[in-house]
């Protein structure tokens, strides 16, 4: 715990340097976090060994996070280059490449880097600035909320063959603990930042059931994570972070919060 909350603290100036960055800072931090995270994730799911072909995954990982400022015609071209470089690959290198690794490396991309750039599709949405904070609450918060509530009333296993140390009492608690984050989040900007909003105000309603929704794809990716790294028999993504592992093992909360985030905020919205 010591080492966890040391490591925090370090890591806490960088994420808030995010917070505050403009967009072209958020794209740069993805495509790092992004590069960093397909590296672990190769090493986990043992394509490392194939370089050509992971040294190909990470073209990608540089592309994606500026799709969103390409025409749409443009990406379906590259999507169609894109496989059928991956389709040359395997006809040449058959013997030592397989559909099964083609298709770890496909969902390796949309599981990083594609999930991933919807913090900058979100930063980039008007008053991205103040809903590229949900993300990162969705996500710390509930997992804040979920240890503290388990490790005080916890007793119920939540799902004991992939996560033991997990119950039913911390998963609940991170659920309401993120909802009741999300409501205060929408007090402070609308008693904060009336000017900013232009009229706006966050409604009470809609943040507390986006905050609910983005707890539970928050625990859906930690549990996902550990699944993962079951099944390829490794304890953690990586050594980066002391005390929390390697940035997929940060990060795997807000892979999914993100992309829930960023559909909720253009289908239903946060404003009234």
């Amino acid at each position: 715990m010591k080492q966890r909350i040391l490591t925090a603290l370090v890591a806490l100036p960088l994420v808030l340097l995010l917070l505050f960055s403009p967009v072209f800072g958020v794209v740069a931090a993805v495509m790092l976090a992004s590069a960093m995270g397909f590296y672990e994730y190769c090493k986990a799911v043992k394509l490392w060994d194939n370089k050509l072909l992971c040294g190909v995954g990470f073209l990608p990982v540089l592309l994606i996070p500026l799709c969103s400022w390409m025409h749409i015609g443009t990406v379906q071209a590259l999507l169609y280059l894109y496989a059928l470089i991956l389709f040359v690959i395997l006809l040449i290198h058959h013997k030592t490449v397989t559909w099964n690794h083609l298709a770890l490396l496909i969902l390796g991309i949309i599981y990083i880097p594609y999930f991933l750039s919807h913090i900058i599709y979100i930063r980039d949405m008007e008053l991205g600035g103040f809903y590229i904070w949900l993300v990162f609450i969705g996500a710390f918060i509930t997992d804040t909320c979920a240890y503290f509530v388990g490790c005080g009333m916890g007793k119920t296993k939540l799902c004991p063959t992939i996560s033991p140390k997990k119950t039913v009492a911390g998963a609940v608690g991170g659920i309401v603990g993120c909802g009741i984050a999300f409501l205060l989040f929408g007090m402070i900007a609308n008693l904060c930042f009336a000017g900013v909003l232009g009229g706006a105000q966050f409604s009470f309603v809609k943040l507390f059931v986006c905050g609910l929704l983005c707890a539970v794809v928050s625990e859906i990716g930690d549990l996902v994570a550990s699944v993962l790294k079951r099944q390829f028999a490794i304890k953690d993504f990586g050594s980066l972070l002391p005390g929390h592992g390697g940035i997929l093992d940060r990060c795997d909360s807000i892979i999914l919060v993100a992309p829930v985030l960023f559909v909720f905020l253009q289908q239903v919205g946060v404003l009234v």
